[in-house]
């Protein structure tokens, strides 16, 4: 099976980096359609046991997010050639975000990196490859350790 629409999540983080690499090589190689998304997850403080939405400007979040992505797409374009890429920003819980896009796109690949969080911080804040690979349904899910990500 060939993929024909990537989706490939980027947060800023090497590993993300690392999975978009691993991206663009399969794109390369299948011709599918790649796009880079960037979840912006809903602004919350940690209060207690509670989390409670934080009064944030989401709109500088949302163009930051925008610029970097752009620049991304940008270089990605220089140095392979690659035309066919569009870069995304969403917010809401990011890995529903990506699921449901990738869905509504007819994405046959999720590709995500894995930061390796432990202890308290994955309890506390759950892990989005793991919440993707659970409830995608529609697309293959691959996670790009920092150890196998492209070079």
């Amino acid at each position: 099976m060939f993929y024909k629409c990537i989706v490939a999540g980027f947060d800023g983080s090497d590993a993300s980096r690392k999975a978009v690499e691993r991206a663009v090589e399969i794109a390369k190689l299948t011709g599918a359609k790649l796009y880079i998304v960037t979840v912006i997850p809903p602004p919350t403080v940690f209060l207690g046991e509670l989390l409670v939405p934080e009064i944030t400007d989401v709109s500088r979040l949302e163009k930051a997010s925008r610029n970097n992505l752009d620049s991304i797409v940008k270089e990605i374009r220089e140095v392979t050639g690659l035309t066919n890429i569009e870069p995304i920003v969403l917010m809401g819980d990011p890995a529903e975000e990506l699921v449901g896009f990738a869905e509504e796109k007819e994405c046959n690949l999720i590709v995500l990196g894995r930061r390796g969080r432990g202890g308290l911080e994955r309890f506390i804040l759950g892990s989005v490859s793991n919440k993707v690979i659970s409830i995608s349904h529609k697309a293959d899910v691959l996670v790009v350790t920092p150890e196998t990500g492209a070079k």
